[in-house]
């Protein structure tokens, strides 16, 4: 019987006798245990008869006992307890587990019992159903979920940061040799094989791992992380961009019901209001402007060329003194010498069919755009781009077999995740974080 259940169903288990088994996260006064089992945010007290030796945070217990209500609240009074394994004091007292606050930073120095800790099992249970959303949302819109390649040639971002998978030497740059005859990566996106799928199946999208080997040490990037990609038929870029909306209200709405006492506690941790800033994001209708559009109202308030990119400075820039109503804010139409070869161009020949939704706070989550049907203009862009045509040739081939209009968009699941809980760093929404200079190895 979980603690989630018992509390649930309080009413009808009060003076009866039930087993619970959990660890135990405080202790006091060598009489009172608050267990916790991982099913809920929520503990249940154990109010002992009697001292009992060798109880400690952290160790395991198996309990049977009536459940009482005491002061409107609900404890256990046991009857029998087992005890499962025993606590290393030495290691304990050096470690992340004892009953006092620790900051996000030494958490990251022991990672493998960060799961352990009340803030970080409540991050957990609120990715956990993200992604049990993100499933359920398409598969009610009739899409299929399809895996793509981790390994691959591709260089679908077509910027070059990507890790090297060899089993040969260091040095040895014979590649026909290596396992698999070639030069090969670990993916940046599922993107394009996700297209040709999507050429069968009309709708699908994809839901893994990526890895990028960019050396950015910010509190918005990794080197592995999770990314969400649908790819739709007969769809242009007015129809993905409300596709995006629509699912990232959906999981707001769902996440607002689901996950409603992770959200509190994560506002009294981070001492933000974000419950109303996320139903600011699900009630009203992000805000759509060109690139053209913003780069104007920029240039009033810090200098920027056509052509730029929008970093993070120039983001906090539109949210804290133009847009101050902290909706999301989609910028379409973006250059063409900024934007990746598949996009398709719009008919200046200079921006493409393309757009990015920035979040407030965090900046952007979702990028998407029309992808580039007409073989000619796919092979000109690949050109423009210097990329291997030999590498990508099966892409253009695409286009040789009767390929019509489409789109897709990615979203960042980590930056999504710490949209949802309000986290300041990104490194503190995933499981194990890769990030430069991170090898994993923890104390």
């Amino acid at each position: 019987m979980t603690i989630k259940y018992i509390i649930k169903n309080k009413n009808k288990l009060i003076n009866k006798k039930i087993w619970i088994k959990g660890w135990v996260k405080y202790f006091r006064n060598n009489l009172f245990l608050d267990i916790n089992d991982g099913s809920t945010i929520n503990n249940i007290q154990i109010v002992l008869k009697k001292k009992i030796k060798n109880i400690n945070i952290g160790i395991t217990l198996k309990v049977f006992g009536k459940l009482i209500l005491f002061n409107n609240n609900i404890e256990i009074i046991p009857l029998y307890i087992k005890k499962y394994g025993n606590i290393d004091k030495k290691f304990f007292n050096n470690s992340i587990l004892q009953n006092k606050f620790h900051n996000l930073h030494k958490l990251r120095k022991q990672k493998y019992l960060r799961f352990r800790t009340k803030i970080f099992s409540t991050i957990m249970r609120i990715r956990h159903n993200l992604s049990i959303l993100t499933h359920n949302y398409f598969n009610k819109k009739n899409f299929y979920y399809i895996h793509t390649p981790i390994i691959t040639y591709n260089d679908t971002e077509g910027v070059g940061n990507m890790f090297k998978v060899t089993t040969l030497d260091i040095h040895n740059k014979y590649y026909k040799k290596d396992f698999f005859g070639d030069k090969a990566n670990l993916t940046v996106s599922g993107q394009l094989e996700a297209e040709s799928a999507m050429l069968g199946l009309r709708k699908v999208y994809t839901f893994g791992p990526v890895f990028r080997a960019e050396n950015s040490n910010t509190n918005k990037h990794l080197s592995e992380f999770w990314m969400i990609e649908p790819e739709i038929m007969f769809y242009n870029l007015k129809k993905i961009i409300k596709l995006s909306e629509n699912f990232i209200k959906y999981l707001i709405k769902k996440i607002l019901k689901n996950c409603k006492e992770e959200l509190l506690f994560l506002e009294n941790y981070n001492n933000k209001k974000i419950i109303k800033y996320l139903k600011n994001i699900y009630k009203n209708k992000f805000i759509k402007i060109s690139y053209n559009k913003i780069i104007k109202i920029l240039n009033k308030i810090n200098k920027i060329s056509w052509g730029d990119d929008i970093n993070s400075n120039n983001e906090k820039i539109l949210f804290k003194k133009i847009f101050k109503k902290k909706i999301p804010l989609i910028i379409y139409n973006w250059p063409k010498t900024i934007k990746p070869f598949y996009m398709r161009i719009n008919k200046d020949n200079l921006t493409t069919k393309s757009f990015d939704i920035l979040f407030p706070y965090i900046g952007e989550i979702i990028g998407g755009s029309e992808r580039e049907y007409s073989y000619k203009k796919l092979l000109k862009s690949i050109k423009e781009k210097k990329i291997n045509i030999k590498k990508i040739n099966w892409y253009l081939n695409i286009r040789k077999l009767g390929n019509i209009q489409h789109s897709g968009f990615g979203v960042g699941f980590d930056r999504l995740v710490q949209l949802i809980t309000g986290m300041k760093n990104i490194r503190d929404v995933i499981p194990y974080p890769r990030y430069p200079g991170n090898n994993n190895n923890d104390k």
